[in-house]
C-alpha cells in the first residue's frame, strides 16, 4: 500500500441553517430575536477559529440563508448558496462537489454551534485523522459535529440524528478506515436549554460570551 501524502490544507465547511429556523428547542428560554442573535454569534466564533487554524486551507459557508452571507466575508469564507432550503446534508453534500471542482484532496465539515472550539483543537483533530478516510467527533447526544472526508466522497454525510452511528456504518460498508476522535470543544453543541446552562459557566472571551454577558444583564434563567 503506497503511503498517505501529508496533509496540506483541508477544505472547511460551516452548514448554517436559515436563521429564523435556527435554535427552535430554545425557545423556552430564548426570543425569536436572541435565538438569532446566538445563531450569529456561535457563526462567528467558529468560523474565527477555523481562520486561525493552520491547517485549514479555505472556509466555505453553505446555507439557504443569504443574510449569512455578509458574515461569512468579514471572516474571507466563501458563500455558497444552497437554493431553496435543500437541506443539512444535500447542502453540504452541494459544498463537497464544489470542493472537488476546486482540487480539495480532503473536507472538514464542521458545525456552526460550537462556543468553545479552539483552533488548536481544529489543528489536533485534522492532524489526528489524516491518515484515515474518515475521521469523526461525536456530539453529545450521538450527533456528529465534526466529520473529515479523504477523497471528499469517502462516504456520504448522513447528518441528523444518530448520524455517528450511521456514519461509521458507511465507513465500514465502504472498508474506509475510520477515526473517532474525541475533542472538548468539538464535542459541545448548543442545542437544549440545560446547554445554554452549561455555557453560561464557561469563561467565554468570544461573541458567543458577548451575547451571554448581555443576556444575563436582561434576564435570567432557571437552572
Amino acid at each position: 500500500m503506497k503511503p498517505r501524502r501529508r496533509l496540506v490544507g483541508v477544505d472547511a465547511i460551516v452548514p448554517v441553517n436559515v436563521l429564523r429556523k435556527s435554535k427552535a428547542r430554545l425557545a423556552p428560554i430564548l426570543t425569536p430575536g436572541e435565538r438569532v442573535q446566538l445563531s450569529v454569534s456561535m457563526l462567528k466564533d467558529v468560523l474565527s477559529v477555523l481562520k486561525k487554524a493552520r491547517r485549514v486551507r479555505s472556509i466555505t459557508l453553505v446555507s439557504a440563508d443569504r443574510q449569512v452571507k455578509a458574515v461569512a466575508r468579514r471572516f474571507g469564507a466563501d458563500f455558497l448558496w444552497e437554493g431553496k432550503r435543500r437541506g443539512l446534508n444535500k447542502g453540504v453534500k452541494l459544498a463537497i462537489e464544489r470542493a472537488e471542482q476546486a482540487d480539495a484532496s480532503a473536507v472538514l465539515v464542521v458545525h456552526a454551534d460550537l462556543p468553545l472550539l479552539k483552533p488548536t483543537e481544529i489543528d489536533a483533530f485534522l492532524e489526528k485523522s489524516h491518515a484515515y478516510a474518515v475521521g469523526l467527533t461525536p456530539s453529545k447526544a450521538g450527533g456528529t459535529n465534526a466529520l473529515f472526508l479523504r477523497p471528499p466522497r469517502a462516504i456520504k454525510p448522513v447528518f441528523g440524528k444518530d448520524s455517528l452511528r450511521r456514519h461509521l456504518r458507511l465507513a465500514r460498508e465502504k472498508k474506509a478506515s475510520c477515526k473517532i476522535l474525541r475533542i472538548r470543544g468539538i464535542s459541545f453543541d448548543v442545542d437544549e436549554p440545560k446547554d445554554l446552562v452549561q455555557l453560561m459557566h464557561q469563561p467565554l472571551r468570544n461573541e458567543t460570551g458577548h451575547f451571554l454577558k448581555s443576556f444575563r444583564n436582561h434576564r435570567t434563567i432557571k437552572e
